[in-house]
């Protein structure tokens, strides 16, 4: 009776957390998000005279009403590094606008998921931290541990 008990009390803690999971993920796609594009900065190389070019790379980032942030895997940078087939120097070609156009199509695709109730595939997301001062930002005390950093970092 007792090897029973055990595996039936194993096919309930099977259960259990292949609920749990299942309803962890339903939970995070039932949550109302709103996609966004972002931009950041980045290094694209050298210019011909040698100094640093910067240009801007976009990606989309859903946040829901709590401030948790995830981010897409994808990036869409506004240049591309060329070599003059003349001169062989670097020169850098003016991206901005179609990188821009292709993370609006990606955030209008995702804003799109929800509103229609299908959701999103997960394994293209990494949660980032949540929008500064959001309920979430307090939960998980960002301020106390960046102070606490900056008092060991001087």
């Amino acid at each position: 009776m007792t090897v029973g008990l055990l595996q039936d009390s194993n096919f309930v803690l099977e259960f259990f957390y292949g609920q749990r999971d299942r309803f962890n993920k339903e939970f995070q796609m039932q949550a109302t998000y709103a996609a966004y594009v972002a931009s950041d900065l980045y290094n694209a190389g050298n210019s011909c005279d040698g100094h640093p070019f910067f240009a801007e790379s976009f990606y989309v980032v859903i946040e829901n009403v709590r401030g948790t942030r995830f981010r897409h895997v994808a990036s869409f940078r506004s240049t591309q590094r060329l070599i003059c087939e003349e001169t062989g120097e670097a020169y850098f070609n003016n991206l901005h606008q179609e990188a821009s156009d292709k993370a609006e199509r990606l955030a209008a695709r995702v804003n799109d998921a929800f509103a229609s109730g299908k959701g999103i595939d997960w394994a293209y997301w990494v949660e980032i931290d949540p929008a500064y001062g959001s309920e979430e930002y307090q939960s998980q005390g960002i301020e106390a541990q960046r102070a606490h950093a900056d008092c060991y970092a001087a």
